[in-house]
């Protein structure tokens, strides 16, 4: 099998699923989010955000060698001391007016559970290049996200995300095997799963207003 292929058809998928062109983030890059919508979707993937430090551990605990390297190299750019994403997340939730103990108290969705459980099976299930596609189909939509968000989220999470994702197509590039529908089936599946997390804040809010 042909790696170079095998990434065109993850990336063709990345890109029939992209983030951006689900209707809450067409809705919020022509400034139709109410604050409330902003609070909503700040509580909810932050479960995301949170869980996603735990899901790099998880597939760490089960390789070693270059892979475990690559996670652990990930993992710390997430846990980095002085600008760990779960706290770069709470600070973009307090700035649409989402305090400490709201987002912790906000009960998850269907959708946000589900992409922190589809996140942490694919990662704990999986074979190693099923779970590292699914990582590089998160991560290839982050820094472009991340644009879209306050300048202090973006100026950190752009740029470590560029590196992350670098890193685990290179990875893919290298190393990737298996059966190529069964990595693609995996793909989509945590596509759909991050679609559906956005169905869900979306959904939500147009039953609020």
């Amino acid at each position: 099998m042909a790696n170079t292929e095998l990434l065109s058809k993850i990336d063709a998928a990345i890109a029939e699923k992209n983030l951006l062109k689900h209707p809450f983030y067409q809705d919020w890059q022509a400034g139709k989010l109410s604050r409330e919508a902003l609070q909503l979707y700040a509580a909810q993937y932050y479960k995301h955000v949170e869980a996603f430090p735990k899901h790099l551990k998880v597939l760490a605990a089960r390789t070693d060698g270059v892979l475990r390297d690559l996670i652990l190299e990930n993992l710390a750019e997430e846990e980095n001391p002085a600008h760990p994403h779960p706290k770069l997340w709470r600070d973009f939730a307090a700035a649409v007016g989402v305090g400490e103990d709201d987002i912790t108290a906000c009960p998850a969705l269907p959708g946000t559970k589900a992409v922190v459980g589809k996140f942490r099976e694919i990662c704990g299930e999986r074979s190693m290049t099923e779970a590292v596609a699914a990582l590089y189909a998160y991560e290839a939509q982050v820094p472009e996200i991340a644009s879209t968000k306050i300048d202090g989220l973006k100026k950190f999470h752009e740029e470590a995300d560029k590196g992350h994702r670098a890193a685990w197509r290179g990875w893919l590039e290298e190393n990737a095997s298996g059966n190529e529908e069964q990595i693609l089936a995996s793909t989509r599946e945590a596509l759909n799963a991050l679609w559906g997390a956005l169905d869900a804040v979306h959904k939500k809010q147009e039953v609020v207003n």
